[in-house]
């Protein structure tokens, strides 16, 4: 042998040597972070067990032990998904460990991943086709793909091979149940019951039973008899106080609630009893108990919403965004943080803010349903209708059983009169019957269409099973007052105020009554009232400027509409109504100034600066309009009046088509169902040539406001010159039917001589 060959050989040993240590290293290092982990969980310190699991098995990615271990630990945080990802991994590389399979298979269950579950329980048939534990896993599995029968079977010979277990009778009861054989499901609820008498779980699940049967008392009972064996037990005590809640006996639930939170040491129970607290305006009560929990590290950003929501409630608005912004200091990024205080703003008409903490939820997590769902309702009170229809429509994509989703897509049908909107406000009240807010949509979807019978029928079931909410009461007014039962509505409308004081609807029909019977000084008093509760709902002061404009009280309202526009710059009801009352008064000049004022002492005057801009609008000043809109636009791109009204100047003197019509699709943008912005919109569209687009946009105007002369000859021209004659003599008929004198009436007249008619 060569010396080189020599020197090769040893080299290689030392190699083998080495890689013989090495292995010996991973091994020991490996087992001692499960070790670690494990007195983790025994410490019960999970985030810290985690840790050694993972590093457990970056040493050994094969390491099946530990990835069950992870699992757990992942499932004992509530992290299902993660959980399933380990629990999978490990069934993969222990396929000889039954209890792999089983524990992989019953996550799988918990996932809706029935196939993959399925899969898993016959590997462990195949094994031992006497594994009870593997029929058990193959029937859930079966009866989730909607194989009742097989499912049946596979239970029934469970059963067969151990007949002493309880749980195994429950699973193939509902089956039962679930296929209508009530009585061979009570027979068998029972006889679980008999084979294990001191089961909580079989008597709860004939409890449960008896419960969606409207079986009550039985179900009551049988519940007692549960937490009657095993006072401490938290899933007994939670399921009798759901039953009171349900059975509008809430009073009963809370010892309950504070037996399972006492003894279930798990910061969830105590949630539970501090929303029992919360729903009872026990805002307090609730508070003490969510304090100690705002550290934790699992729950404490829950924490923290429900504390903010307290303070929301009690009024301290400024304290509410304070904990949540605390929340978000040690999370910058979490979505549901963000949501929560993008839902805190909106509540508060902080509109634009809540834009942004819900743009910046949808950012930090696109596929989080809830923050699509703020975005959602925050583009709605914008305005901005269509956006606000496909955020709700991603909610849907994101989670098909969100409700709430469904009942804001019908809102916004019945908002613009769409045909389905009673088939879409019915298809949320099937996607949750037990939903107020469905149910009340659906009765605003049929008063829309003008079923007043089917409208009341519908609040008459909510009232009875909400007697002491609010909006019921206001929407029945409005039904009874649209039904010329004034008295009737006068009482709804009182009882929704007497419940809550600043009840807008109600505030609005009684206004409406009041008016009407002469009653204004009544009608004024309280809406300024409910104005000292609320001074920064936009909604309400434009509500009571009206009235204050209406009564004469012109000051008043000035005063109303000037803090609705710097809260809300977006109101063009507020704008429109500001702009009467100072043409009204001949003071254009003097309310420019004070505005001027406020502008000087603002960083970011946009909305001072709109007001000016409309005023130069009023008084024919169209450069000094202009130079004013344009100001506007550099501080806020997005700002749709100021966007429409220098559009508009554009269209009319000469400016830059292109930039008009940019600025018609930002204002559109901002406010997709104003009447105004469509007709600027469909005016550009009509200069530039896109014949299409303009019909489309002022048709929309139209639907919005259907007897607006501008529009109606913008239309008529567009029809005109796209080549349908035919529409466009029927939109110039209504035209002079509308408008007959003015000047654009002679020019409208010729056109129509001049197609032959």
């Amino acid at each position: 042998m060569t010396s080189k060959s020599a020197a090769v050989l040893a080299s290689l040993a030392l190699c083998a040597l080495a890689v013989s240590a090495c292995s010996r290293d991973i091994e020991k290092a490996k087992r001692d972070h499960v070790e670690r982990g494990d007195r983790y969980i025994q410490d019960k310190n999970v985030e810290a067990a985690i840790i050694e699991y993972r590093n457990a098995v970056q040493l050994d990615p094969r390491y099946g032990e530990a990835y069950r271990k992870l699992a757990s630990a992942y499932l004992s945080r509530g992290e299902g998904t993660e959980a399933v990802r380990a629990a999978v991994t490990a069934a993969d590389l222990l396929p000889d460990v039954p209890e792999a399979q089983l524990e992989a298979g019953s996550l799988l269950l918990l996932a809706g991943k029935f196939t993959e579950a399925k899969g898993l329980a016959e590997k462990v048939l195949a094994a031992n086709p006497n594994d009870v534990r593997g029929r058990v896993l193959l029937g859930n599995a079966t009866a989730g793909l909607k194989d009742v029968d097989a499912a049946m079977k596979e239970f029934e010979e469970a059963i067969r091979l151990d007949p002493q277990q309880a749980g195994i009778y429950t699973g193939l009861a509902s089956l039962k149940a679930s296929s209508g054989d009530a009585a061979a499901a009570e027979r068998i609820f029972k006889q679980a019951v008999a084979t294990d008498p001191q089961s909580t779980n079989a008597r709860l699940a004939l409890a449960h039973f008896y419960w969606s049967n409207d079986r009550l008392e039985d179900a009551e009972r049988t519940m007692k008899e549960a937490q009657q064996l095993k006072p401490t037990d938290t899933r007994a005590n939670v399921t009798l106080a759901l039953f009171y809640q349900a059975t509008r006996r809430r009073a009963e639930a809370e010892p309950y609630l504070r037996a399972a939170a006492e003894a279930g040491n798990d910061p969830r129970l105590t949630m539970l009893l501090a929303d029992y607290y919360i729903a009872l305006n026990r805002g307090a009560e609730a508070a003490k108990l969510l304090q100690p929990l705002t550290a934790d590290r699992r729950y404490g950003v829950m924490v923290s919403m429900r504390l903010a929501g307290i303070a929301q409630v009690e009024g301290n608005a400024d304290e509410a965004i304070t904990i949540i912004d605390r929340a978000l200091t040690g999370d910058p990024t979490n979505s549901r943080t963000l949501a929560a205080k993008s839902d805190l703003l909106l509540r508060q008409n902080r509109i634009d803010e809540a834009e942004k903490a819900a743009e910046a939820a949808v950012a930090a997590n696109a596929s989080s349903a809830e923050a699509q769902f703020v975005r959602g309702r925050v583009l709605r009170a914008k305005g901005s209708y269509d956006q606000a229809e496909a955020a709700f429509n991603e909610v849907l994509k994101l989670n098909p059983r969100a409700a709430a989703a469904r009942v804001e897509l019908a809102r916004l049908r019945i908002r613009s009169g769409a045909d389905d909107a009673v088939a879409v406000a019915t298809e949320a009240t099937q996607a949750d019957p037990r939903s107020l807010d469905a149910r009340l949509t659906l009765a605003r979807a049929l008063m829309a269409r003008r079923e007043y019978v089917k409208a009341q029928e519908v609040l008459t079931a909510v009232l009875s099973a909400a007697p002491n909410v609010a909006a019921v009461h206001a929407q029945m007014g409005t039904l009874l007052a649209r039904k010329k039962d004034t008295v009737g509505a006068r009482a709804s409308f009182n009882r929704a105020l007497e419940l809550d004081p600043v009840q807008l609807e109600a505030a609005s029909g009684l206004t409406s009554l009041d008016f009407a019977a002469g009653q204004q000084a009544a009608a004024i008093a309280r809406l300024d009232a409910m104005v000292a509760k609320a001074p920064r709902n936009a909604p309400l002061l434009v509500t009571a400027a009206s009235a204050h404009a209406s009564a004469g009280t012109v000051q008043r309202a000035e005063s109303l509409l000037v803090t609705a526009i710097e809260i809300d710059p977006s109101s063009m009801g507020a704008y429109s109504l500001l702009g009467r009352i100072y043409l009204g008064q001949k003071r254009l000049d003097a309310a420019r100034g004070q505005f001027e004022k406020v502008a000087a002492r603002q960083e970011r005057p946009v909305a001072a600066l709109t007001l000016i801009g409309t005023i130069h609008m009023l008084q024919n000043k169209t450069p000094e309009a202009q130079q004013t809109f344009e100001r506007v636009m550099q501080l806020d791109a997005k700002a749709g009046v100021a966007a429409n009204n220098l559009a508009w100047i554009y269209l009319e003197n000469g400016g830059s088509l292109d930039v008009a019509v940019r600025l018609s699709e930002v204002a559109k943008a901002a406010m997709p169902n104003a009447a105004e912005v469509n007709d600027t919109l469909g005016w550009a569209y009509y200069k530039k040539g896109a014949l299409p687009d303009a019909i489309a946009a002022l048709r929309r105007s139209l639907e919005l406001d259907p007897r607006n002369p501008s529009t109606l000859y913008h239309l008529a021209l567009a029809y005109d010159k796209s080549g349908d004659h035919a529409e466009a003599r029927k939109v110039m008929t209504l035209y002079l039917q509308v408008d007959p004198t003015s000047d654009r009436s002679a020019d409208v007249k010729k056109r129509l001589q001049a197609l032959g008619t």
